[in-house]
């Protein structure tokens, strides 16, 4: 212990006499370390952390997780989502489980209003009463639910808030337990508050408080899906009894559905509908680490940031390694003259591994530092609209292990090396060595190794970056079917403003348009039920008279006013657009997208034709008035698929989103939009405004982050290399300044020793270049299912990597070079 502490004192001499490269290498590992360990935080918070449950182990979930939303009709294939009664039928017949929790499986949007006023809008998330206690939670404060909300419906107007709403709406006050709020017209009593770090069963999503299922009919909307066994909206989460398998699990929970399923069929169905009611199924899969959007869009690029990171620590880790080993050739008369005096060679590489790890440790704890701050930028990146992503670098014991883990190997990777090659010094060549004669520039060949490796890893991180900036330069300008500029998106709540879905609700729609249309630099405006990347409403449909396959009579149905598609500017290819005329008591209208028409109704001739479709529960025949132009509904990737349009004059639902096309600045037109909305309907809330460009922007958050990531991460890569490579060619010429001065005095011109200089440098970029070929071309392959528009053999991005690594060379090399153009041949014969 004692060699041991001697030996970090003197390590620590040693750095702090070589401050240059101590710092140098310091920040390279930092900066190399802290991006490693906040790409692992998020990999670890999104993909690898277990619930802060109980247990978390034993939870099953009935599907996937991953469905989310109202599903009005009868179960068929994988069933994911349950109505209230399949619920409650799985409580009372399945035996593997110590307990079954329900919660809606998306969250709902409410406003709650107190003494203070209305507060801005929460996500309250519906669960059985048996949610918390099944969870093993305990409350921070008050008290949470039991299985007794449940027992009564409209009964329990009980709320429990999370951590965070406590804080954000009532400071931590204590005297919260007990407030009432108003929520949708009903007054609700705060009964609780959940732990910190609680967020429910959903990654990436916390809900703003916790309100029993039993109170679903008085949530926005008023619509009861408690007493509709066809109404599917619950997530179903299963605690595995001690000894039970997933699989044993599976059986027993079938066994039950079957039992079930009789209930479905109904009187004089089809025979395809009861064969396929018959075969519904439920599939079940881990809860472990819960579901989560975020785990299936970040999943991929998460990885790739890894490997990108782990690429920039190598490249580190060789610029350190680089120049140790110059440092190690300048020490080498000291190492030589401490094993002669007795010191072993095992002793002297211990030493150097002493430093390198001391050098590694320091970069470690710098690169936490580091990984706070790019955490935060990672959260501003994957986060869209205007509430960011609630995850963030958190310092758990798992990442902090990894940082640890990382930075002793670091250490030893760069140390190892220069290690063994000082154990293995020729003593008396090495003492004779000392201060004469001149040295081959092949010295330092494992410094200049290094440089042809790193040269090798940026080449490939500039084309990986290339090729993503490319892609996504390619997804912001791809055509949508509409046209997104100078279109302001207000999302209204119209499910919360008290109506139900009835002529009132019409009414109010066209209240606003006709009182928006007025207002100055308003082109036109129109109401929808979706805008674009909003998910979709997919709905079954029937042609009489022509018999239709399960994949061609699913459509994607948008509810709009009139005015709609001038405002998106859809164009229409064939018959007219909804006009005024077709309102309640009128011939029901639809207008479908051109590739419905194309590939089930004949093209133009869809014109005149009729679907049946049930979009409020019991069939409506709607006739075909128009084709409209295909838009993308979701993702500029996606191929046209069949839409329908129907107007909401005829079939009012609670629609989300006004947009109107400006001209001009749109902020004073959206203030005045804002005024005319509160001043046509004071109880309609805004959740909040954007734009159409903003909106298709955001729904490439995971393109943008990991194009912006590995671009940032390529450049980084890129400046660690010029490091590598001027300290490399730096330590080279000073090793040959009497070999120069040879030159010189025998008449070298001083154009010809920086181009000597400059060829040794593009020499070892060449040598790199051509090992990161190789590289570049598997990476580009591993990337090809991630990019749009292009190959992984992108000519532009392979040749704009090799120009600026080129480059970057030339200016890493040009001053070494210009310092050993100016050497005095008599000062430099003396040299040593």
């Amino acid at each position: 212990m004692g060699s041991l502490l001697q030996d970090v004192r003197y390590g620590v001499r040693t750095l702090l006499r070589s401050p240059g490269f101590t710092i140098v290498a310091i920040l390279s590992l930092a900066l190399g370390i802290g991006a490693n360990t906040a790409i692992f935080s998020f990999i670890n918070t999104i993909l690898l952390k277990p619930l802060p449950v109980k247990d978390p182990q034993q939870l099953v979930w009935f599907g996937s997780g991953r469905e989310r939303g109202n599903m009005q009709g009868t179960p068929g294939d994988a069933v994911a989502l349950f109505s209230w009664d399949g619920y409650q039928q799985f409580q009372k017949n399945t035996s593997v489980f110590s307990g079954i929790v329900a919660i809606g499986s998306r969250m709902t949007p409410v406003y709650a209003t107190d003494a203070s006023g209305l507060a801005p809008a929460a996500d309250a998330n519906l669960v059985s009463g048996n949610f918390f206690r099944a969870l093993g939670i305990a409350p921070q404060s008050g008290r949470l639910f039991d299985e007794e909300m449940d027992r009564s419906p409209g009964g329990n107007p009980y709320v429990v808030l999370s951590d965070g709403y406590w804080e954000r709406r009532f400071h931590r006050d204590p005297a919260a337990i007990g407030r009432s709020l108003a929520i949708s017209g009903h007054s609700y009593t705060v009964i609780g508050v959940t732990p910190r770090g609680f967020f429910g069963l959903r990654v990436g999503e916390t809900p703003d408080f916790w309100i029993p299922l039993s109170m679903q009919k008085w949530m926005p909307g008023g619509e009861d899906f408690l007493s509709d066994r066809r109404v599917q909206f619950l997530s179903l989460v299963a605690r595995l009894k001690s000894g039970v398998s997933l699989a044993q699990a599976q059986a027993a929970v079938n066994v039950t559905f079957q039992q079930m399923l009789p209930a479905y069929l109904e009187a004089g169905a089809p025979p395809e509908d009861q064969a396929q009611i018959r075969a519904a199924r439920v599939e079940m899969s881990s809860a472990e680490r819960g579901a989560s959007s975020l785990r299936r869009a970040f999943d991929q690029p998460l990885r790739i940031l890894m490997a990108v990171v782990g690429l920039v620590l190598l490249i580190a880790c060789a610029n350190v390694a680089g120049l140790q080993a110059a440092l190690a050739a300048r020490r080498q008369r000291e190492l030589a003259l401490r094993v002669a005096m007795g010191a072993g060679r095992v002793r002297v590489m211990r030493q150097l591994l002493t430093e390198s790890i001391l050098l590694a440790a320091v970069g470690g704890f710098l690169g936490v530092l580091v990984a706070q701050g790019a955490g935060a930028l990672l959260v501003h990146l994957i986060s869209t609209g205007p509430r960011s992503v609630p995850v963030a670098f958190d310092l758990d014991p798992v990442v902090l292990a990894f940082t640890s883990g990382i930075s002793l190997l670091t250490g030893l990777f760069f140390g190892i090396a220069p290690a063994v090659r000082a154990g293995r010094l020729d003593l008396n060549s090495s003492l004779k060595d000392g201060k004469s004669g001149m040295a081959s520039p092949h010295r330092v060949s494992f410094g200049r190794a290094m440089v042809v490796g790193q040269v090798a890893l940026s080449l490939a991180l500039l084309v990986t970056a290339g090729l993503l900036l490319r892609s996504f330069r390619n997804l912001v300008t791809a055509e949508t079917g509409f046209d997104r500029e100078n279109v302001l998106l207000f999302k209204i709540d119209s499910r919360a403003s008290g109506y139900r879905q009835d002529q009132r609700l019409a009414a109010l729609y066209a209240a606003l348009e006709e009182r928006i249309s007025r207002l100055p630099g308003v082109k036109r405006n129109g109401v929808s039920l979706r805008s674009f990347n909003e998910g979709r409403w997919m709905e079954g449909f029937a042609v009489p008279g022509l018999k239709l396959t399960d994949n061609q009579r699913i459509t994607t149905v948008n509810f709009v006013t009139p005015a709609w598609f001038e405002t998106m500017r859809v164009a229409l290819t064939a018959g007219r657009s909804f006009e005024p005329r077709d309102r309640a008591g009128a011939q029901l209208v639809a207008i479908v997208s051109e590739s419905f028409a194309a590939r089930i109704l004949g093209g133009p001739a869809a014109i005149g034709k009729d679907i049946t479709m049930s979009p409020l529960g019991s069939d409506i025949t709607y006739r075909i008035i128009g084709i409209a132009r295909d838009v993308k509904v979701s993702d500029v990737r996606e191929k046209p698929e069949s839409v329908t349009y129907i107007p909401l004059a005829q079939t009012p639902v609670f629609a989300g989103n006004l947009a109107v096309r400006v001209s001009g600045d749109p902020a004073p037109v959206a203030a005045a939009v804002r005024r005319a909305i509160t001043e046509t309907e004071p109880n309609l809330p805004i959740r909040w405004t954007t734009t159409l460009a903003s909106e298709v922007s955001d729904s490439l958050v995971q393109e943008r982050a990991i194009a912006q990531l590995s671009a940032f991460f390529a450049l980084l890569a890129l400046g660690l290399a010029a490091v590598g490579l001027y300290g490399t060619i730096s330590f080279s010429v000073a090793r040959r300044t009497a070999e120069i001065g040879v030159r010189m005095a025998l008449g070298a011109e001083r154009s010809g020793v920086v181009h000597m200089v400059l060829r040794d440098a593009l020499a070892l970029v060449i040598a790199g270049l051509a090992i990161g070929a190789p590289l570049a071309f598997l990476a580009g392959r591993a990337l090809q299912t991630m990019l749009y528009g292009l190959s992984g053999m992108d000519t532009l991005s392979i040749t704009s990597a090799i120009a600026v690594l080129f480059v970057v060379a030339v200016v890493a090399s040009l001053l070494p070079a210009l310092r050993a153009s100016r050497v005095d041949p008599i000062t430099a014969l003396r040299y040593e």
